[in-house]
């Protein structure tokens, strides 16, 4: 079976390269996220709110620098960058609080999946802004 030209050309683009080191990026930040979230609440018995706050403020620089310096190989500003990086972290942890606050407070969801749900809705977002606003 032939792969279709569209695909093929796209695979070979500077963006295609882009995504495939944002995905691995995003799958080892994601990995220590929810091992600290499980430490966090499943260990130490943090609300979840509170847990998945520091989880995520823990991962802040390695999800910046990583994406800073192989996602998207910047070489903006450093200082501007991480302003606006900050920025958005700040927005998604609000967003992905509140979800985890809805899906485990108010729906019951155990708090592992409610942290697939909000960091799929974050990641929604986060590969558009970083490829033109923060890591351009």
């Amino acid at each position: 079976m032939k792969i279709p030209e569209f695909i093929t050309s796209f695979i070979k683009t500077k963006a295609a390269g882009q995504i495939m080191r944002y995905l691995i990026t995003g799958v080892c930040s994601a990995a220590i996220e929810f091992s600290l979230l499980f430490v966090f609440k499943g260990l130490m018995g943090l609300s979840v709110v509170v847990a998945n706050s520091i989880a995520l403020s823990i991962v802040f620089w390695f999800n910046f620098l990583m994406n800073r310096i192989w996602s998207f190989k910047s070489k903006m500003k450093l200082s501007k960058q991480l302003g606006m990086y900050s920025l958005l972290f700040l927005f998604n942890l609000g967003a992905s609080d509140l979800i985890m606050y809805l899906l485990t407070d108010r729906l019951s969801m155990q708090y592992l999946l409610a942290k697939v749900f909000a960091t799929g809705t974050v990641v929604c977002w986060n590969f558009v802004i970083y490829k033109k606003v923060i890591y351009k």
